[in-house]
């Protein structure tokens, strides 16, 4: 390993504690707050009928991705059913000590997914003009939130191209690269 590789991977180390340490200590201080906040969650539809099981991936402790399993209505359209799984991620988490994948200004828009089984996904933003500040790991769980749920919702998604109100950005906070599709990332889910 060349002396440069060495001081890049040690760099990268670095960031990634000191990521980890503030994620926890935002965590830490949470837990300490005296002050309730009231947030409104967007309510869904529950219909009646065939339901099935899902996995949406939240963020929470350790800067990782949480499965919660939710069930959803069966939808007769792949994409119907795939925004389902956007409403929910946008809904947030039901389990306490998860934290909402993406800000409440974003809704979802359209869905296309190709013959190479390449999801593209508009994210509508209604509120901000720009992506709240984030970190590099908040994005990152930001993004896989959505990327992970719904390559594991069905077998024809390889990767996901995550779009903002129709368009492709190069980012969405900074870090994540995000002119390219995203696969599924499995390091990032905390093991059971």
């Amino acid at each position: 390993m060349t002396r440069r590789r060495a001081l890049l991977v040690a760099a990268a180390v670095l960031v990634s504690v000191v990521a980890i340490i503030i994620g926890w200590q935002l965590g830490q201080s949470r837990k300490g707050a005296e002050e309730i906040i009231e947030v409104d969650v967007p309510e869904l539809e529950v219909a009646d009928g065939p339901t099935f099981t899902i996995d949406l991936f939240f963020p929470g402790p350790g800067g990782n991705l949480y499965r919660e399993e939710r069930e959803v209505p069966v939808q007769e359209d792949l994409l119907l059913q795939l925004n389902r799984i956007l409403q929910e991620l946008v809904a947030g988490p039901t389990t306490e000590d998860l934290f909402p994948a993406l800000p409440p200004e974003i809704t979802p828009g359209w869905m296309h997914l190709n013959q190479a089984g390449v999801l593209y996904v508009d994210l509508q933003f209604t509120g901000e003009r720009s992506f709240p500040a984030w970190g590099s790991r908040h994005e990152m769980l930001a993004a896989f939130s959505v990327v992970n749920s719904l390559v594991a919702a069905a077998p024809e998604i390889q990767s996901v191209v995550l779009l903002r109100n129709g368009q492709q950005q190069p980012t969405f906070a900074g870090h994540l690269d995000t002119t390219r599709p995203l696969l599924a990332n499995s390091q990032l889910i905390a093991s059971p």
